[in-house]
């Protein structure tokens, strides 16, 4: 286990080039000036192709091994597949199952996505916590798709039957002292949705591999139930204050061997580390290899953004540097 502080946010740093990326989208702004590359006109921002010698503008990313190629390239450099085969096709030819109630980020900068990431916001949430977040843009503007499914409204038993957006129903509230008992019913419910949303995905990106699954809170304790217990071996888990369930079967999941990233918070009195890190050194026993935990120092279950930045980028830098 690791204990960390928040790092400086620096000039040039990546959390200083999310923040300008998200600016400048957001305005609907080109990132950078369109100059084309082989005639060296300055093209107006937008333009697909050069008003000089109609060559490309944008780069490109190969179907066939999803490398990133330069607009004046007509066939991939690593592979060889030509640009205008017929495995180099739009992105929109592709229509993936859609899950009715969840937002769907594209990838920046009309790449073709590398990697699909699965994110559950926390109880009494929805997607749109962080549909506008910057959590994911260094990473989008490297390929990454994201699913933000919401959460539906039912009663919470714990809570007098009040109804919330959650994953699942908690049957009891220990105000954080310990893991609250959950009803298995709505947990069922909510593995079945992701597992459709996860298996859609993965035949967008070809293979299972490519899907990432991921939680805050309870959608972390969700998320992290699901990716257990998904029948094939996705690409990585990452949580944010939470914790693998104790009804979660462990032994048999064929993710033991995957990166799995739990990052939690000292001062968490939602999720208190005094039981939350034992649940989660219980993957070490049930023979799971590949899991990383953090913990903040002075951080709470409120986290910050940047924060989340901060944890989200170290997974997923991990993740794409093995594509």
């Amino acid at each position: 286990m690791a204990s960390t502080s928040m790092p400086p946010k620096r000039r040039g740093s990546a959390s200083g080039f999310r923040a300008y990326v998200a600016k400048r989208l957001r305005a609907g702004r080109q990132i950078l000036n369109v100059v084309c590359q082989r005639c060296t006109l300055r093209n107006a921002s937008g333009a697909l192709r050069c008003a000089a010698c109609d060559a490309a503008l944008a780069n490109w990313t190969c179907w066939t091994c999803t490398l990133i190629n330069t607009p004046a390239a007509d066939c991939c450099a690593a592979c060889e597949t030509p640009r205008k085969s017929a495995q180099a096709r739009p992105l929109h030819s592709s229509v993936p199952y859609s899950d009715a109630n969840s937002v769907v980020l594209s990838p920046q900068l009309d790449l073709a996505p590398r990697a699909s990431l699965v994110f559950l916001h926390g109880f009494c949430n929805t997607a749109e916590m962080y549909s506008e977040s910057e959590v994911f843009t260094l990473f989008r503007c490297q390929g990454l798709r994201v699913i933000l499914p919401t959460a539906p409204l039912q009663r919470i038993t714990a809570h007098g039957g009040q109804k919330q957006n959650a994953w699942y129903d908690y049957l009891t509230d220990h105000d954080g002292a310990q893991e609250d008992d959950i009803d298995d019913g709505s947990l069922h419910a909510t593995r079945r949705r992701l597992n459709m949303i996860v298996d859609a995905e993965a035949a967008l990106m070809g293979e299972h591999r490519k899907v990432l699954l991921g939680g805050a809170s309870q959608g972390c304790c969700a998320a992290f139930d699901a990716f257990a217990r998904h029948p094939a071996r996705l690409g990585g888990f990452v949580g944010f204050v939470g914790h693998p369930l104790k009804t979660t079967p462990l032994q048999s999941s064929l993710q033991r061997d995957v990166p799995c990233f739990f990052f939690n918070a000292a001062a968490d009195d939602t999720m208190r580390t005094q039981w939350v890190l034992p649940a989660i050194r219980r993957l070490a026993a049930a023979g799971w290899t590949r899991v990383n935990v953090e913990v903040a120092d002075g951080a709470d279950h409120g986290t910050s953004d940047e924060l989340e930045n901060h944890w989200m980028d170290s997974f997923l830098a991990q993740f794409f540097a093995s594509l």
